[in-house]
C-alpha cells in the first residue's frame, strides 16, 4: 500500500520502480502495436493505477501489472500472438521498456497454460 495516496502497490518486475503514468502509456502503445493486424485486436489504455484492456466485443479487463495484460491478452490466438511478439522483438532496443515488455509476452506465450492449445 501506498503511504501517500493509500492505493494498493501491485510489484511489477517490467516497471520497476519506474511504474509513472508515462511508462504505463509506453505499455499500452509497445502491446497496441504488437496486436495491430491480429484477428479481434483488444485495446489497451493506460490508466492512473494500470491498465484497462477492452476486447472487440467491448468487455473490460482490469490490470495491474504487465504480465496480467499479457494474459487478458492470450486466448484462442495464442500461437499468432506469439509469432507478432517475435517480430517485434526483432525491432526492440535491447533494454529498454518495450524490450521488456515484448520479452516478457515471449516468455510467457511460451507456458502451456498461458498459449492454451495450438489450432
Amino acid at each position: 500500500m501506498c503511504g501517500a495516496c493509500g492505493t494498493t502497490v501491485y510489484p511489477d518486475p517490467v516497471m520497476g520502480n519506474e511504474n509513472t503514468l508515462r511508462n504505463r502509456i509506453l505499455v499500452a502503445q509497445t502491446m497496441t502495436a504488437v496486436c495491430a493486424g491480429l484477428p479481434g485486436a483488444r485495446h489497451i489504455a493506460a490508466l492512473a493505477a494500470g491498465w484497462s484492456v477492452t476486447s472487440a466485443t467491448g468487455s473490460i479487463s482490469l490490470c495491474y501489472t504487465v504480465a496480467d495484460i499479457w494474459i487478458a491478452l492470450f486466448d484462442r490466438r495464442g500461437a499468432v500472438l506469439q509469432q507478432a511478439l517475435k517480430v517485434r522483438a526483432l525491432a526492440e532496443e535491447p533494454g529498454g521498456l518495450a524490450a521488456r515488455v515484448v520479452t516478457l509476452g515471449l516468455h510467457l506465450a511460451r507456458q502451456p497454460l498461458v498459449a492454451g492449445p495450438s489450432r
